[in-house]
């Protein structure tokens, strides 16, 4: 683990899921983003203050989290050669047709082979079964393992675009009983939901427990509670 990492926690931008129930594309599989989605990666782009800073990049494979990142993030992609790590333990949960990624032989000739690595993609690294099922017993787990995985990384900091409901287990702001979503910081609760491009910075509690736990960076967490005050004014 590098000392003092830090994760810059980001939801992707609108996909066509997203959109009202009567267009055609909201029930597809594995939806792509939206003319808006892509306004909103470039207002990501121009909005993030630490491009220069980033040593690493990580997204869900699904199409929408992917994209997100190449275009919010083509100062690290295209200027920089960085890669994106297309890390399975990102994906969303539940198991709904627009929640559920492609296999590699769809994503390889999208997206090619320079700019992602997939090398953390199974065959099957989609299939909502065993370490990818959609009970909160799993989804707990996955995202256990995603921040273990975080955590023993080298770089100082990392950026992760992953999913809005998926965003919950990472952070923890989320009842094991209930499954309530939360959006708790030291300053205010922020909401049930991420909004898209949502950005949250954390780095981990400890170095070495089991759970890896984040906790949110203090100018993050005052961002987020006064973002959330503007909204509700």
């Amino acid at each position: 683990m590098a000392p003092d990492s830090t994760i810059h926690l980001i939801r992707h931008a609108q996909g066509y899921n997203q959109l009202p129930q009567s267009h055609p594309d909201t029930n597809v599989r594995d939806p792509v983003l939206t003319p808006y989605g892509r306004e909103q990666c470039h207002q990501l782009r121009t909005q993030f203050p630490r491009h220069k800073e980033v040593d690493l990049l990580c997204a869900s494979p699904l199409r929408r989290t992917l994209l997100t990142t190449l275009l919010a993030f083509e100062p690290e992609v295209a200027q920089r050669g960085m890669q994106i790590v297309a890390l399975p333990d990102a994906q969303e949960g539940t198991d709904v047709p627009s929640e559920t990624g492609s296999p590699l032989s769809v994503l390889k000739p999208e997206f090619g082979d320079q700019q992602i690595d997939y090398s953390n993609l199974a065959d099957d690294w989609y299939v909502k079964t065993g370490r990818n099922a959609v009970d909160h017993g799993s989804l707990f787990a996955r995202a256990r393992a995603l921040r273990r995985w975080l955590r023993d990384r080298e770089e100082r900091e990392i950026v992760l675009v992953t999913h809005g409901y998926f965003a919950h287990f990472i952070t923890g702001n989320i009842d094991e009983h209930s499954g309530e979503q939360t959006a708790k910081t030291r300053y205010g609760t922020t909401g049930e939901y991420w909004n898209n491009i949502m950005t949250r910075s954390f780095t981990f509690q400890h170095e070495n427990d089991d759970e890896a736990a984040f906790v949110e960076i203090d100018e993050s967490s005052k961002k987020t509670a006064a973002d959330e005050q503007i909204k509700h004014d």
